[in-house]
């Protein structure tokens, strides 16, 4: 475990690398509260209830906090990554704090064992609306009950945000993903997606006085010292003003010219190294440039997305495909022997022959 010290009493513990998603300790003066627990590593017979000297992350925390109960576990949503073991927290005494809709999830799931959710009500609350917790400490939790019916970017039907409105502090979960701006390539190293447009309009809709998000992965960093995942409204403001939404990244690749492609093509891959930009940005622009047949360079950019993900089989076939349609043969020919030999059978000259022939079929 890595622990993370925080201020305001919190706090994260990582299970693994420092890139695994955290669980947040949250410490009162009597009592912990946990937002997420995800992929604890312990030791399970599928017909036993685990006990605590399986759980790893509960020795960790008794040791930590000098054996402080556990009163909640807030979890945002039905992934893996939000929500893993629950059973030995419960057996301890913990309430879960989930979204209605994710009981079925977790039954299934076998989170509750045998006797499965029925056997645990007592210790399960089912949000399906806007709900406060805690409203007897000095420390409340505001609880919002938010629908992808309401907001398109929430990655499951229902989503649970969690506001601390003493630290204007809202728990967003992985919603917010985001890192520290990068001292060469200033807020264009960062990349941000539809999730952070429906972050800040939740938040405008709930009228929420927040100055910092706590996300899922990722540490802040103070003076070279590792924080917590919490990040100010002010950064992510900045991030919606000067960084690269997914869609604009893939523009900005689209409309580099065939020259800037390969004579400044160790530029463009040091620019994806250092800010970790996720490949599939570029292999979207790739194929966008195949449907504007601007094919020369579609193999340009193909060519540095393949060195960038250079074990990524479909990016050896985005690379066949663009070689295809740029009427290069020996090249096509040559990316298809190395595809035959794969077990997928979505990838090769087929493929790309039947591409060409709909995007031909839509032109005509």
């Amino acid at each position: 475990f890595i622990f993370t010290k925080g201020d305001n009493d919190i706090s994260t513990i990582t299970m693994g690398s420092e890139r695994s998603p955290h669980c947040t300790v949250i410490e009162y003066p009597e009592f912990l509260v946990l937002h997420e627990v995800p992929n604890i590593p312990v030791e399970k017979d599928s017909t036993k209830i685990v006990d605590d000297s399986h759980n790893p992350l509960i020795a960790f925390l008794d040791s930590a906090y000098l054996n402080k109960p556990i009163k909640y576990i807030l979890n945002s949503h039905s992934h893996g990554h939000s929500l893993s073991t629950v059973l030995p927290f419960i057996e301890r005494g913990a309430k879960l704090i989930t979204a209605a809709e994710n009981i079925e999830v977790y039954n299934k799931k076998g989170l509750f064992g045998d006797k499965t959710s029925v056997g645990y009500a007592e210790s399960i609350i089912e949000i399906s609306s806007d709900t406060v917790l805690l409203t007897d400490t000095d420390n409340p939790i505001k609880v919002l009950y938010l629908k992808k019916s309401d907001y398109t970017s929430i990655p499951t039907k229902t989503y649970l945000f969690f506001n601390f409105p003493k630290h204007k502090l809202l728990a967003a979960s992985c919603m917010v993903y985001l890192k520290d701006i990068d001292t060469q390539y200033g807020y264009k190293a960062i990349v941000y997606s539809g999730r952070l447009l429906n972050v800040n309009k939740i938040i405008e809709d709930k009228n929420l006085e927040v100055d910092k998000t706590l996300q899922l992965y990722k540490f802040s960093n103070e003076s070279g010292v590792r924080k917590p995942p919490v990040f100010s409204m002010y950064h992510i403001q900045n991030v919606l003003e000067h960084s690269w939404h997914r869609e604009g990244l893939s523009e900005h690749f689209q409309n580099m010219t065939y020259e800037e492609l390969t004579t400044k093509k160790d530029s463009v891959l040091n620019y994806l190294v250092e800010s970790q930009i996720y490949h599939i940005i570029v292999n979207h622009a790739v194929y966008e440039l195949i449907e504007k047949k601007e094919y020369k360079k579609a193999v340009a950019l193909a060519h540095i997305l393949v060195v960038y993900t250079p074990d990524n089989i479909d990016y050896i076939d985005s690379l066949g495909e663009c070689y295809f349609n740029n009427g290069q043969l020996t090249m096509a020919n040559y990316y298809d022997k190395i595809l035959s030999k794969s077990e997928d059978e979505g990838l090769g000259m087929a493929i790309w022959e039947a591409n060409q022939k709909e995007r031909l079929k839509k032109d005509s």
